[in-house]
């Protein structure tokens, strides 16, 4: 986002705007959730994604109530299909339905990207447990509601560019009030379990 220089605005004008952007960058309008990829297969129309099967609720595959997301995901040049099949996932789960390719897309898969070593490398909970599928992602220390809304794509713009990896490897999100970077974590009754992103370099954005 280009600055700006407040000397431009009025003192109430100001206020609105810095609210805006408050607003905009607010983790609250992501949906991200905890999911297990239960079977992955190579896009027909695309050498560079994958087509997953993304479980976000825990349940056999003859379950009726099992809810599944179809994902594609440009991770085929990166990650190796038997290191993304069974693995859990951060997956944004209120964007927009779309077509990618002529395969239909239902949510996205959050990712470090360290452009400098060229690795892709998705985010997942430090631990890996069954219980942990279809769980809410959120800041440390923080409890919120999960959205139903669909967010906009200027809004996860907004959103994403303040989302990181840290020193600890562990993915975080820039507080726009307070400047401050917060774990992302997923809570399994009491305990606090880490989102962290192997192989990147600390500063490295999470998209």
């Amino acid at each position: 986002m280009r600055p700006v220089n407040s000397r431009f605005f009025l003192k109430a004008g100001w206020r609105l705007y810095s609210k805006s952007i408050d607003k905009s960058a607010s983790f609250s309008l992501a949906n991200l959730r905890i999911g297990y990829a239960s079977d992955v297969k190579y896009h027909p129309n695309s050498d560079k994604m994958y087509i997953s099967r993304i479980q976000v609720s825990e349940g056999t595959p003859d379950d009726p109530e099992l809810i599944v997301r179809q994902v594609c995901s440009g991770l085929r040049e990166y990650v190796p299909l038997d290191e993304l099949k069974g693995r859990l996932l951060v997956i944004v789960d209120n964007m927009k339905k779309c077509k990618l390719r002529g395969e239909f897309s239902e949510a996205m898969v959050l990712c470090g990207d360290d452009s400098a070593q060229n690795i892709v490398e998705p985010c997942s909970p430090v631990r890996s447990s069954r219980s942990l599928i279809g769980k809410h992602v959120v800041l440390k220390g923080r409890t919120n509601e999960p959205t139903t809304r669909r967010i906009k794509a200027s809004e996860w713009q907004e959103l994403g560019s303040r989302l990181s990896v840290d020193a600890q490897n562990r993915a975080v999100f820039k507080d726009p009030e307070t400047g401050q970077q917060v774990p992302l974590c997923v809570y399994d009754g009491d305990e606090e379990v880490d989102i962290k992103v192997g192989k990147v370099t600390a500063g490295t954005p999470v998209r």
